[in-house]
């Protein structure tokens, strides 16, 4: 048995990709039990930036093919190979992959601050479903250790950005001074708390939260000195707002080019910036066509991703030394796994061989009385506990050897032994 994962990530596959194989909140449990099915459990990362499946199996081929259907059936139609779309990753590269995500390495925003939760809340949702046990569970509360302990012990994750304050930066490059500027964020969830947050602290004048649940909308605006509006008014705050930031969580389009332009029509020329941090997207890409009217989504925080890597790459090389640690551990966990099991075919195996021959040589002896019957298995066992003590103290210092220890003893094909 080994770890699997298989996914697509900001790296190499285009926003309009990602986001038709992103999972919403509602659609995981579903998904979740669909992976139970395939590969009788794992865990679902969905993110704005990245879609991966991690699970357990036997046979490479069989567990790549499992996870491949679970999310190529979700891709447009006009991609040419879905087998080119994703990145599959095979046991201890597939550690090392979830830990360097866990801290931030392989975020678009360098020790971005949400990932590490959105890890934890991916294994939540997976242990809800009775979807995440044995092997998969140890990663994944090791993964959170070491997504803790980078943070803790270099800066990766001092007064990182997020992609919520990124892209206020980017806003705030686009239209300059925020002080004289209205804006609307739309979606109360963390993503939108995080945007409204930033934009206050860049001192943005008024303000306004949307809402699909107006109460959700009211409490987060109390909180920030701004108004709640119900999802309903968004036609309305499109039409006197300067930027409108939109991050939920729906498959469906809010800001159709037909919505944004009609709203916008009693403008006067007057300029809106229109920034989409939603997967799915909320906004139409058509709506960037709009005079006056200027649409930034993910990709293009890549300016303000790249300025930010510069700045942290110095601590790079002491996250990458603690997870070079932690793959230590990992391994020697992952090894100690087969020892115990292994021991004891060992024992068994030789308890086996050491009953079948005092049984022989006694049956051949039938004069020998219960005392020297008892003195020979007494002799049997100490023979073979000694012959077996120097091989089962070296493979407990080190399990390294235990492939070693199953070609020697030939225990190699007995069953479970993988």
């Amino acid at each position: 048995m080994k770890l699997f994962v298989l996914g697509l990530s900001h790296w190499q596959t285009p926003l309009d990709v990602r986001e038709s194989v992103a999972f919403t909140r509602g659609e995981l449990p579903q998904a979740l039990l669909e992976l139970k099915d395939a590969l009788g459990g794992g865990v679902i990362v969905s993110t704005c930036n990245r879609t991966e499946v991690y699970a357990t199996g036997e046979g490479t081929r069989r567990v790549y093919d499992k996870m491949h259907e679970l999310l190529a059936n979700r891709l447009p139609p006009d991609v040419a190979d879905p087998s080119r779309a994703f990145y599959f990753y095979e046991h201890e590269e597939a550690v090392r992959h979830l830990f360097r995500v866990a801290c931030g390495l392989d975020s678009q925003i360098l020790g971005e601050s949400e990932v590490l939760g959105q890890v934890r809340d991916a294994y939540g949702a997976s242990v809800a479903q009775r979807c995440a046990g044995g092997v998969v569970s140890r990663v994944f509360h090791h993964t959170l250790r070491v997504g803790r302990r980078a943070r803790r012990e270099t800066g990766i994750g001092d007064n990182a950005l997020s992609i919520g304050t990124a892209a206020v930066e980017l806003t705030r490059r686009t239209i300059g001074d925020l002080g004289r500027a209205s804006a609307a964020v739309v979606g109360a969830g963390e993503a939108g708390m995080l945007v409204a947050q930033a934009l206050r602290y860049r001192g943005v004048g008024r303000m306004e939260l949307l809402n699909r649940t107006l109460s959700r909308a009211s409490e987060a605006a109390a909180e920030l000195d701004a108004e709640a509006r119900p999802l309903e008014d968004l036609p309305a705050v499109l039409a006197k707002v300067d930027i409108l930031v939109s991050s939920t969580d729906s498959h469906d389009v809010l800001l159709s080019r037909e919505t944004v332009a009609e709203a916008t029509g009693s403008r006067n020329g007057s300029p809106l910036v229109i920034v989409d941090i939603a997967v799915p997207r909320d906004a139409d890409p058509a709506v960037g066509d709009l005079p006056g009217v200027t649409l930034l989504d993910l990709d293009d925080l890549e300016s303000v991703s790249s300025a930010n890597r510069e700045e942290r790459a110095q601590e790079v090389a002491a996250v990458e030394r603690i997870i070079d640690e932690e793959m230590l551990r990992f391994r020697s966990w992952w090894e100690s796994r087969s020892l115990d099991p292994s021991i004891a075919r060992l024992e068994a195996q030789a308890e086996a061989l050491r009953t079948g021959e005092v049984a022989k040589t006694l049956r051949q002896m039938p004069h020998l009385g219960e005392d020297e019957a008892a003195r020979i298995e007494a002799m049997s066992r100490a023979i073979v506990r000694k012959l077996l003590h120097n091989p089962i103290a070296a493979l407990k210092e080190d399990p390294g050897q235990l492939e070693a220890a199953r070609q020697l003893f030939g225990l190699k094909d007995e069953p479970g032994a993988d």
